[in-house]
């Protein structure tokens, strides 16, 4: 139920359980949770960087510079 992104009341409800003090105790995070977050973060960087670009396309910072550029040929310009 986890990895469907069930509410953790549904949950409680489902497993008949009146609060959440069980599922604390019992849960576990799954591969599936871990993939999800890491797709959901790299989303978010991706367009942090996306957005950092639209304001100047480079940087005198050279990691920074280097991520923009990367990025720059990812996206085909």
């Amino acid at each position: 139920m986890e990895e469907l992104g069930t509410p953790p009341k549904l949950m409680d409800e489902r497993m008949g359980h009146e609060d959440g003090s069980v599922q604390a105790r019992y849960s576990h995070v799954t591969a599936e949770m871990r993939r999800r977050l890491l797709d959901g973060l790299t989303e978010l960087w991706e367009a942090a960087l996306d957005a950092r670009r639209e304001l100047a396309p480079g940087s005198p910072v050279a990691a920074l510079d280097r991520l923009l550029a990367a990025r720059r040929g990812e996206v085909g310009e």
